[in-house]
């Protein structure tokens, strides 16, 4: 059995302007990506046994920590983080309006990185790091 790793987290920083649909599919989409990327380390094993046998699937060893940001800040975050040695993951506006990824990227094409609207920008890290990085922001709630 692989023993938890206390030692990273995600956090996902989203933009507060957003209607609640938009909130949890940007969270769901980013949430998404750290569990394809992550892989084999993303949960320990793959279920936890209740005491008739049943098996539950096992979550994310990981804390899933979601924060709020003005439109402003994910902007200047998105630069901050840019150089860092990190996994990141931006979700932006096109990845809503359209699913089909030859259209996302079509609409992309068109902008410059600075032309870029963040809903929420998700990054995995060390803990202390990731803490550092975040510390301005409020919890969503």
């Amino acid at each position: 059995m692989q023993k938890q790793d206390f030692s990273k987290r995600i956090v996902i920083l989203v933009n507060r302007e957003l209607p609640s649909w938009k909130v949890l599919n940007t969270v769901g989409h980013i949430s998404a990506h750290f569990g394809y990327h992550l892989e084999e380390k993303f949960r320990t094993q793959p279920y936890f046994k209740t005491l008739d046998g049943s098996e539950i699937p096992r979550n994310s060893q990981y804390p899933i920590i979601i924060l709020t940001a003005t439109p402003d800040a994910l902007e200047s975050f998105s630069k901050e983080i840019e150089s860092e040695d990190l996994e990141k993951m931006f979700f932006i506006p096109e990845m809503i309006e359209t699913t089909d990824d030859e259209n996302i990227e079509a609409l992309l094409s068109l902008k410059t990185k600075a032309e870029l609207e963040y809903l929420g920008i998700g990054i995995f890290g060390e803990n202390e790091k990731i803490k550092k990085l975040t510390q301005g922001f409020k919890l969503y709630s």
